[in-house]
């Protein structure tokens, strides 16, 4: 059975001194996020500003670039779920109250 080659490579780490900097200001995205980096503060370049992104348990393992989106579509999108998402809970709370008659009834304040 043949293993997949990036499951058995070492983790990128293109700097050794990541490890003893507390806040890392850095261009690469391919970083692999390792435990020597938990409970940092990175600083990646995405275009035209610089994101910050604290290190937790949920990112170890993933690459760097997984949480920093270059591109404005990708937020844009982020954006529009949640709008949808706002004007769904609107209309079912228009819903609830037209059943009711628009009368008010604790029923309503849940």
């Amino acid at each position: 059975m043949r293993i997949k080659k990036s499951s058995w490579k070492f983790p990128y780490n293109f700097f050794s001194y990541y490890i003893f900097k507390k806040n890392i200001i850095t261009l690469e995205r391919n970083i692999t996020l390792t435990s020597k980096f938990l409970f940092k503060e990175l600083k990646c370049y995405k275009g035209k500003v610089v994101g910050k992104l604290e290190i937790t348990k949920q990112h170890l393992g993933h690459k760097m670039g997984e949480f920093f989106l270059t591109k404005i579509l990708g937020e844009r999108i982020a954006y529009r779920k949640r709008q949808k998402m706002l004007l769904k809970r609107q209309k079912n709370k228009m819903k609830l109250l037209k059943k009711n008659n628009g009368t008010f009834n604790k029923s309503n304040c849940i």
